[in-house]
């Protein structure tokens, strides 16, 4: 339907024939009438006219939605049973794309962009570690392992936010003066950490130590399995000076290449002074 608008009052008057002159709401002359447009187009039509100047407003009735189209007319009970199907196929598709799930949503590959954007870097720590990153990491802390329960008299934890695609955390401790901080055992210890973690199986890796400097180190390189459903790599940095031992560490998706770049730049960037790491 065609409407001729009224510019005083804004009612939409009803264009249905050649003759509508006032506004049916408030009897003002409308503007742009037929007669006044005719003598402006002499040899115009009516639908020419009403296509020109008028408002058209399609007055079809919407179809109804499938919910008024198929469960309203079935009743409460037809709702119900539908809503129970929806349920039960939304169950048999979390049974079988459940491991696609934790593989996307909890390790998704790392941004592209990481390799070209600027990185932070930030010196953290009593015993101060300086380190780059292309996320930020922010204070963390957590119960220490058993192992280290009476044998740490200072501790803190970093660790970027999870989902990123990309885990990265740096754990310090400093021991007791009576604690032998050991290398070897601080090297069991992170691989320990690793087996007692839920959802790891399949576990491979390899230790190199680093080359002899002021600072003893040890680098752990291999993968495991997350809950049956993605191989993820990791790198364990661990160092030890005195009563002093820092742990830096890196879990990224095995099939990710960039994760593989990303974690070697960040490892390359940790500093203890005068300890410079190079992979």
């Amino acid at each position: 339907m065609y409407y001729l608008r009224c510019q005083h009052c804004g009612h939409n008057n009803a264009l249905r024939s050649e003759f509508l002159t006032f506004c049916e709401h408030c009897a003002k002359k409308l503007p742009n009438t037929f007669a006044g447009w005719k003598q402006k187009n002499p040899e115009g039509e009516f639908e020419a006219y009403q296509q020109e100047t008028a408002v058209y407003i399609d007055e079809t009735p919407p179809k109804p939605g499938w919910v008024q189209q198929y469960l309203w007319p079935a009743g409460r009970r037809g709702v119900m049973l539908v809503l129970g199907l929806v349920f039960a196929l939304v169950a048999v598709a979390g049974t079988y794309f459940g491991k696609e799930a934790v593989l996307t949503w909890f390790f998704p590959k790392v941004a592209k962009s990481w390799m070209y954007t600027s990185w932070e870097t930030v010196t953290i720590g009593r015993q101060a570690l300086e380190i780059s990153s292309p996320v930020h990491l922010r204070v963390s802390d957590k119960a220490l392992p058993e192992d280290l329960n009476g044998m740490v008299e200072y501790a803190k934890s970093y660790a970027n936010q999870q989902g990123t695609g990309m885990q990265i955390t740096v754990d310090m401790f400093s021991f007791k003066e009576t604690v032998s901080n050991n290398l070897e055992e601080a090297n069991n210890l992170a691989i320990k950490g690793i087996q007692g973690e839920p959802g790891v199986s399949e576990l491979q890796y390899e230790s190199n130590p680093m080359p002899q400097t002021e600072i003893q180190g040890i680098m752990q390189e291999g993968s495991y399995l997350y809950k049956n459903a993605v191989k993820l790599s990791f790198y364990n940095l661990i160092m030890v000076k005195g009563q002093h031992r820092w742990l830096v560490s890196i879990r990224y998706r095995t099939d990710d290449n960039n994760g593989q770049e990303v974690a070697k730049r960040v490892f390359n960037s940790v500093k203890v002074k005068p300890l410079i790491v190079k992979l």
